[in-house]
């Protein structure tokens, strides 16, 4: 859970080893709302035009603990606040009003869009029933033979 990925691999860029497997493979800033925006819809026209699958790198940085039990203790707390001048939503937003395509009003009524949204997934996913146990494992298996589907 805490391991850089430079200590765990000894080639780092994920896209790289991704196309070393024949498939189209790209990093993006994941940072930059508009750069995986245009990277998804170059992967999903090439998908759709029967070209197989691809691979995104989003390159991204996570500001908060994996878990509430996470004491965090691993990185430096300059590093974190570094990044959170990249924050990818503050950059659209300031990007977005610099353009004059978001005011106040908008921002208020899109807020309000999102977290009514939000509050219904989290309501529907509370309400939902619980997965039984004994189907914990059903498309889980060690070959893609042993799937239910596949049989």
């Amino acid at each position: 859970m805490g391991t850089p990925l430079h200590v765990e691999h000894g080639q780092t860029d994920l896209a790289m080893r991704a196309a070393s497997y024949g498939m189209p493979a790209w990093a993006v800033d994941g940072m930059d709302v508009l750069a995986v925006e245009d990277a998804a819809h170059r992967a999903v026209e090439g998908v759709r035009a029967g070209h197989g699958p691809y691979f995104l790198e989003l390159r991204t940085y996570r500001f908060r603990a994996h878990s509430t039990y996470d004491p965090d203790r691993y990185r430096d707390k300059a590093e974190i606040e570094h990044w959170r001048t990249r924050d990818p939503v503050v950059l659209l937003e300031r990007r977005m009003r610099s353009a004059g395509e978001l005011d106040d009003a908008s921002y208020a009524e899109l807020d309000l869009r999102c977290t009514d949204e939000v509050d219904r997934a989290v309501a529907a996913a509370e309400a939902a029933p619980v997965e039984p146990v004994g189907d914990l494992l059903r498309y889980v298996g060690t070959v893609a033979g042993d799937l239910p589907e596949a049989r």
